[in-house]
C-alpha cells in the first residue's frame, strides 16, 4: 500500500475520533471513511470523488492534502482503480432514471391539467343557472314580439360574458407547464440539473432524500417544507440549481467539492 490510508487512520486515532464522530465532522459516510483508510477505492463513486474525499479528510485531520494526493497518485493499485472507476460500466447507473422520471412528471402534468379543466368546467356551469332564471322571468310579458326581442338579448348577455371560457383557456395555458409554481407556495422546490457527471447527497427537512452519481443531462426534483440541504456536491461546476422557479448562481468550478449548501425560505428573499 502507498501509505496514505495508514496516515489517515493514524491521524484519526491520534485525535481519538470514532468513525461516527468523523462522519459527522467531515460529512463523509462511514463506509467511505473506512474505504479511504483501507485504500479500498473500488467502492467509492469515482476517481474524482476519491481525490476530493482524500483532500477533505486530510484537511479535517490536519494533514497536508497535497502529500496525501501525491501518495495516492504514486500507488499503482490506485491507478488501476482509477481505470476501473472511469470505465463506462458505471454509466448505466445514471441512465436508468432518465426516461422514468420525465415519464412520471408527464403523467403528473396531465393529471394536473385534467383537474384544472374539470374545475373550470364546473365553474362554467354555475353561472348558467342565473341566466335560466332570467329567461323564465322574461316569459311573463304577453306581447310575443317583446318576449322574442328580450329573450335573445338575455341569451346574449350570458353568451357575451366570455370570462369563464377565457379563464378556462388561460387556466389551461397556465397549467400546461409543470405544476412547480403551485408546489412552491407550500414550501421549497429545488430542481437539480446536471451538466456534468456529479456526485451529490441531498436532504430535505433533515431527512435523507437521495444520493449517487448523476450523468450530464439528468435532472432531479427535491421538495421540502423549510430546508433543502445539499450535504455533499462532488463536482460543483457540473450542477445547476433552480429554487422555486428561480435559477441560482453557479455553485463553483468543475471538480470542486462542496459541503452543506442549504436553501431556506430566507434564500428566496435574497434572490
Amino acid at each position: 500500500m502507498a501509505g496514505e490510508g495508514q496516515m489517515l487512520r493514524a491521524a484519526r486515532e491520534e485525535k481519538q475520533w470514532s468513525l461516527r464522530f468523523t462522519e459527522d465532522t467531515t460529512k463523509i459516510r462511514v463506509r467511505y471513511i473506512q474505504a479511504l483508510e483501507e485504500e479500498n477505492y473500488g467502492i467509492l463513486p469515482g476517481a474524482t470523488y476519491v481525490k476530493g474525499y482524500l483532500r477533505t479528510y486530510a484537511k479535517h485531520l490536519g494533514l497536508n492534502p497535497d502529500e496525501i494526493i501525491q501518495l495516492y497518485n504514486s500507488n499503482p493499485e490506485a491507478r488501476e482503480t482509477l481505470k476501473v472507476l472511469e470505465t463506462p460500466d458505471h454509466i448505466p447507473l445514471t441512465r436508468r432514471p432518465n426516461w422514468v422520471r420525465p415519464f412520471v412528471a408527464g403523467i403528473m402534468a396531465v393529471l394536473a391539467i385534467g383537474i384544472v379543466i374539470g374545475v373550470s368546467e364546473w365553474s362554467h356551469k354555475t353561472p348558467v343557472k342565473p341566466s335560466n332564471a332570467a329567461y323564465s322571468a322574461s316569459a311573463l310579458p304577453t306581447p310575443p314580439p317583446q318576449t322574442d326581442n328580450s329573450t335573445p338579448k338575455q341569451n346574449k348577455t350570458p353568451s357575451n360574458t366570455p370570462d369563464p371560457s377565457q379563464n378556462n383557456a388561460q387556466d389551461a395555458t397556465q397549467s400546461s407547464p409543470p405544476s412547480v409554481a403551485a408546489a412552491t407556495q407550500d414550501g421549497l422546490t429545488a430542481q437539480l440539473a446536471f451538466t456534468q457527471p456529479c456526485w451529490v447527497v441531498v436532504q430535505a427537512d433533515g431527512q435523507p432524500v437521495f444520493q449517487g452519481t448523476f450523468g450530464a443531462g439528468t435532472t432531479r426534483v427535491v421538495k421540502g417544507t423549510s430546508k433543502i440541504e445539499l450535504v455533499t456536491i462532488g463536482n460543483a461546476g457540473g450542477l445547476t440549481v433552480t429554487l422555486n422557479g428561480k435559477v441560482l448562481p453557479s455553485l463553483g468550478n468543475s471538480g470542486q467539492v462542496l459541503h452543506n449548501v442549504i436553501y431556506t425560505p430566507e434564500t428566496l428573499k435574497t434572490l
